[in-house]
């Protein structure tokens, strides 16, 4: 078994920044199309962030590859055949429907039909690039990566990963750029029934552990080298992969908030709670996407 890295950390962050800026992005929208004047603050910081994070996830890819302007070249010279081509261009195109997004959040102007406009192509472009990094590797022909699968656990994992951390910033209390006079009005429809962050973060959970464990069983029951992969992947990594993925990134955080549903289905979790499963959601997800890529890497010289 030799090792064959040529994508390191760099582009574990590209892929984990640029998926917390897309869950970020999606949350947002979800929370201004639920009731946008009660949580201006939340979406706004979600707004904020979100071209914030994806922009540097492409930097540290940027500085990955060792020569910034090739990202540029492959927008003026676009392939259509070529998967690098389509993710720049999807990439770009989010980031400035993401910032004008942004703008507008920041200049209160949250009505109209340009903000509408953004929030429906904001919301199909951050679906392509949330399923782009996982359908990247997948075209790759890597036995680890192939498949349909990737793309779907790429894509939840990126918005668990948003949603645990919008928790993180509500429970915390983060605001930077919301009017005070926003601030009174949220505050004075507290007592309104609101959004379930819980109810969200337990759904979402339990699909991401359904799709890795989905995953896992496919990849030891197909072939050869595949199944190969899917050996050498818990070989190097098994300790963090069930420690960190499975039962802190999934497990916990499920059973805690299913456990804080049965008790309250109306209320969130409590604060420590929210914090601790959030921020275990957001480590297990780095993890997660960190051994993936790694592990997709491993050349195996009796197969390749």
């Amino acid at each position: 078994m030799e090792w064959h890295a040529p994508w390191d950390i760099r582009v574990t962050l590209d892929l984990f920044l640029g998926g917390l800026g897309v869950g970020l992005f999606l949350l947002s929208i979800l929370l201004t199309v639920y009731d946008k004047n009660r949580y201006h603050k939340l979406a706004a910081m979600g707004a904020y962030l979100a071209p914030v994070l994806v922009g540097g996830g492409i930097l540290f890819l940027v500085t990955e590859l060792g020569r910034p302007l090739r990202l540029i070249t492959t927008l003026y010279n676009f392939n259509p055949q070529s998967m690098t081509s389509w993710g720049s261009l999807v990439q770009m195109v989010f980031m400035v429907l993401s910032v004008i997004y942004a703008w507008l959040y920041f200049k209160n102007n949250t009505t109209g039909s340009l903000f509408k406009t953004i929030l429906g192509t904001g919301t199909v472009f951050a679906l392509l690039v949330g399923g782009y990094h996982g359908l990247l590797l997948s075209s790759l022909g890597r036995p680890l990566w192939a498949g349909g699968m990737v793309v779907a656990l790429f894509l939840v994992s990126s918005v668990l990963g948003g949603t645990a951390l919008l928790i993180l910033i509500k429970e915390l209390g983060i605001s930077f750029g919301v009017p005070q006079k926003v601030g009174r009005e949220i505050a004075s429809a507290s007592d309104a029934k609101g959004f379930n962050f819980t109810a969200l973060f337990c759904i979402l959970s339990a699909l991401q552990l359904i799709l890795v464990l989905g995953w896992q069983i496919s990849l030891s029951r197909g072939a050869l080298d595949t199944t190969a992969a899917a050996t050498s992947l818990m070989d190097q990594f098994g300790g963090l992969w069930v420690g960190l993925v499975l039962l802190g990134g999934l497990v916990l955080p499920l059973l805690g908030s299913l456990y804080s549903l049965i008790k309250n289905k109306s209320s969130e979790m409590p604060k420590g709670m929210a914090l601790t499963l959030s921020a275990l959601v957001i480590v297990g997800g780095f993890t997660f996407k960190h051994i993936v890529l790694i592990a997709g890497q491993i050349k195996l010289p009796f197969l390749f």
